[in-house]
């Protein structure tokens, strides 16, 4: 085998961290967690944690997902809350992000700053650039609706 000079070498190592940079930019595929997964049952305690932290009376409550989308470290959901109808207002929609192992809410319905979420959207994708525009296109379908 014959050896390349240093120039050849370098452009060849240059050219490999290049697509292996731009493949790693890509933005993973948008996806609904199963019923019962690990994962989609920290997403929606997650929301249950947020929303026990506004209104202690929303302890115990019991979601019906209406959608739920991941995508890379963020997740966007449409609940219903099937229990519990005196307790108030809950969380309808929401958007969180995983930090770690970890979902924290970052946008509920639910605000007390009476954002909403077409705004929420704005917001999140200026502060956050790893926020994923085909969960924002989703996201759009349900808040228009």
């Amino acid at each position: 085998m014959k050896k390349l000079s240093n120039g050849k070498e370098i452009l060849i190592i240059a050219l490999l961290l290049l697509f292996g940079a731009s493949a790693g930019m890509a933005q993973a595929k948008m996806y609904e967690p199963k019923k019962g997964s690990p994962e989609r049952t920290a997403i929606m305690d997650a929301i249950r944690s947020y929303d026990v932290a506004r209104n202690g009376d929303l302890a115990g409550e019991i979601f019906e997902v209406n959608s739920l989308r991941v995508q890379g470290a963020w997740a966007f959901t449409s609940v219903s809350r099937s229990n519990m109808p005196e307790a108030g207002q809950s969380t309808g929609l929401a958007f969180l992000r995983k930090t770690g192992n970890v979902w924290k809410v970052m946008w509920s319905d639910l605000n007390d700053n009476e954002e909403v979420g077409v705004d929420a959207i704005v917001r999140l994708r200026k502060k956050y650039k790893d926020f994923p525009k085909e969960l924002a296109k989703f996201a759009e379908g349900s808040l228009a609706g």
